[in-house]
């Protein structure tokens, strides 16, 4: 996906990343105020906002008045300079990605905004976070069971009680339809 290719052509200052196979322009505070499709088309837009940005109104215009440029440079492989080797984790693993810049606010070649607190070159250092963040998701889950277990037991209790209570009152009406 050609989201460099977008970011220079339309000489865009603001953060541009992928997200769920969509081009997103934004800022680190909201980084999809512009939305891009794989197929090249704007699927949201900032003219919703009551204040529009002049950059963000003149990118839309840009795009706006050749679509089949857009989508061309959507669908045109990116090209790098640099390819720095830098490190993340997820679904219990160690992912190797490659980027021109490591300093945030940066992107990695296949567009993925990295966090100062989840990329890093220094893979044991990621391998540390994930370990640390693997060990805290444990605990939550084993905490979130243990509450659920509780909650789950007292709710049978109250069943088996109502149950009870309502047996009870089956007898009594017996008795009562029987004098």
């Amino acid at each position: 996906m050609g989201w460099k290719n977008v970011k220079e052509h339309y000489r865009i200052a603001h953060l541009v990343h992928v997200r769920n196979s969509k081009i997103c322009i934004g800022s680190v505070y909201i980084p999809d105020i512009i939305i891009i499709g794989n197929d090249g088309t704007i699927e949201k837009r900032d003219a919703d906002r009551w204040s529009v940005n002049q950059d963000l109104d003149r990118y839309q215009k840009e795009m706006d008045a050749d679509p089949a440029k857009l989508k061309e440079l959507v669908e045109s492989p990116d090209t790098f300079a640099n390819s720095i080797t830098v490190y993340t984790y997820g679904d219990g693993q160690i992912i190797e990605k490659q980027c021109e810049d490591v300093n945030w606010p940066n992107v990695t070649h296949d567009g993925e905004l990295m966090y100062d607190n989840t990329f890093c070159v220094d893979r044991d250092v990621v391998l540390k976070w994930a370990l640390r963040d693997a060990e805290a998701y444990l605990k939550r889950t084993i905490e979130l069971i243990t509450a659920r277990s509780y909650a789950l037991n007292e709710a049978i209790n109250w069943r088996e009680e109502a149950e009870g209570n309502l047996e009870k009152l089956k007898e009594l009406a017996n008795v009562a339809a029987k004098q």
